[in-house]
Formats: C-alpha cells, structure tokens, sequence
C-alpha cells in the first residue's frame, strides 16, 4: 500500500511540475513576443550611411505637419494614426509597421514614395505600440480587426468613392494581408507587402530555427507560444494566417519580396501568391533581406507600387 500510495504522490507531484513549468514557460514566451514594451529606435551611432539618413528622415517625417486621427478598436481602445494630406482627390495610403517599430522608421519609404506621387497617407500606430493603446500585442489576431477598422474611418471620412489602400512592411505586411477576407469596404482597392510572412506561427517557427540550439526543438517552442498566447493573452494565435486569409478574397495584392530574406524567405511569398483567389503581382528584389526592398531597388519599388495604385484606383501617375 506504501509503495502505490508512493506511486500516486510521485505521479501528482509530477504533474504538479509539469503544469508549473508549463505556465512559467509559456508566461516567459508570451512577454517576449507580446508584451508592450518601449518603441525603440535605432542607435544613430552605430548606423551605416543608409539606415543613419533613414533615421533622420524619420524624426523629420514626425515633426512634419499632420492630423492626427484617434479611432476605438473593436474591442474599445484607442488607436492613433498620423494622416499626411498632399491631394484631397489622390489615393490614400493606410501604412501598418512592422512588430516593435513604429510608421516613421518603417514608413519612411512609404512617406517618400506617397509625397513623390501626391498621393495621401495615414501611418498607422498599431496596438501595443508607440501613442496607440493595448498591453500587448496579439500579432495578427485582433489587429486585422484593426485593418478593418482604420478603413472604415477611412469610409467615413472622405467617402466610399475615396480609393484606399493597405500597405505593410514584415509582420504589417501580414497584418494587412490577414484583413483581406474580412469584408472590408469597396473602397480598398489593393493592399501592397513588402517581405510580409505567411502567417504567425510560421514566422516563429523560422526564426526560432535561426535563434535557439539545433537540440531544442522548434515544436517545443511553439507549445509555449499557443500556451501563452491562449492562457495568459485569451486569444488564438492559429487565426494569424495571411495565406488562409488570401485565398478568400477578392482585392488584388501586390507582393515585394527579397531573395535573400532570411527571416521571411522567399518560399513564403510564392506561397501567399499561389494561395491569392484574387489578382496578384509578385515583384522579388535580389539581393535584399529582409525589410531591404526598397534600398536595394529605390526605383523598382516605387515604379511597381505606383503602377499597382495607378492601375486598380484610375489615379494619374505624377511625372517626374
């Protein structure tokens, strides 16, 4: 009788420690990938020439004049954005950043392009980030519900005849994308992304295989990380799914890729262009990384993006 009673102590003990682990592990991942923290900017004193000039157009794209724009999320925070008007009959462009960074830093290509064509923009703070509120991020799951909602303030605000479109940069990218079968208004003609993953978990997977030791296993990790996001964040994170998303809808994407992107590899955009239902365009910059399309290709990027508004909004390409 000592020895089964032994048994069960041994086995309930167990299981005891197993739990605790598993909520003490899955608490440490869900902080690190979800959790507000601090909008950084990159260190002006250890940038190349490239990103040192990046950063300074960025303050200065901060302190241009603009509107600022404050709708309720539908789970009732506050999200802000920054609109930047140059023609009140020209395209819109909504931008989403990419995770832990903010529109001016990831903007600044997209803020550049949109003045060059005279087209409008909104650079958007998404949850979790910079003056829009939110204690963490859920990485695509509520914030495609965000996508939908900047739009129809984009609806409300200058009319359904007003034609908007979605542009993102990495996990923005994605973001936008996962909004595509969600019904969103007319008046959203196309979504562009640039280097943007297919979905969540793999984007996790990916770098987890290119961050932690080949003898820990990537599914161990990615336990912690749907226990995490399920227990201590309430939400799905398998509803992140920008392929899923796709090839479900009816507005035509454009995808910029680089092929040497390590983070999202080049596998991923062909993949979300072979799951789009709709009409597609995969242009791939060589020689880029990831978030490095358009320094290596400042020309392309621009002539692809302004073909793409020009062709599904009727908006005349600006001459310069």
């Amino acid at each position: 009788m000592k020895t089964k009673k032994r048994i069960k102590i041994g086995i309930a003990t167990t299981f005891v420690i197993v739990i605790l682990m598993s909520l003490c592990g899955s608490r440490f991942v869900f902080q690190k990938a979800c959790v507000r923290r601090e909008t950084s900017w990159l260190n002006m004193g250890t940038a190349d020439d490239y990103i040192y000039n990046l950063l300074v157009d960025a303050y200065n794209i901060r302190k241009e004049k603009n509107e600022t724009v404050t709708i309720k999320a539908s789970d009732g925070i506050n999200l802000v954005g920054h609109y930047y008007e140059r023609d009140k009959n020209a395209p819109l462009i909504i931008f989403f950043h990419g995770l832990w960074s903010n529109g001016y830093v990831s903007g600044e290509p997209t803020y550049k392009i949109t003045k060059n064509q005279g087209w409008n923009l909104l650079l958007v703070s998404m949850r979790a980030h910079d003056e829009s509120e939110g204690e963490f991020s859920t990485l695509g799951v509520i914030e495609q519900y965000d996508c939908k909602a900047w739009a129809n303030w984009a609806v409300e605000r200058f009319g359904e005849e007003k034609s908007v479109f979605f542009m993102g940069v990495s996990t923005g990218a994605s973001i936008a994308m996962m909004s595509s079968n969600l019904g969103l208004p007319k008046s959203v003609r196309g979504i562009i992304d640039d280097c943007g993953f297919t979905s969540t978990m793999e984007m996790i997977d990916v770098n987890c295989k290119s961050h932690l030791p080949d003898y820990i296993p990537t599914r161990m990790f990615d336990f912690f990380v749907e226990m995490g996001t399920s227990v201590w964040g309430h939400f799905c994170i398998s509803k992140a799914d920008a392929c899923k998303a796709v090839s479900q809808t009816d507005i035509p994407i454009l995808i910029i890729h680089g092929d040497r992107d390590t983070q999202a590899p080049l596998s991923m955009a062909y993949r979300l262009y072979n799951s789009c239902s709709s009409e597609k365009q995969l242009y791939v910059v060589h020689g880029a990384n990831h978030a490095e399309n358009y320094r290596k290709d400042p020309e392309g990027y621009e002539n692809v993006i302004a073909q793409f508004v020009e062709e599904h909004s009727g908006a005349l390409k600006k001459e310069y």
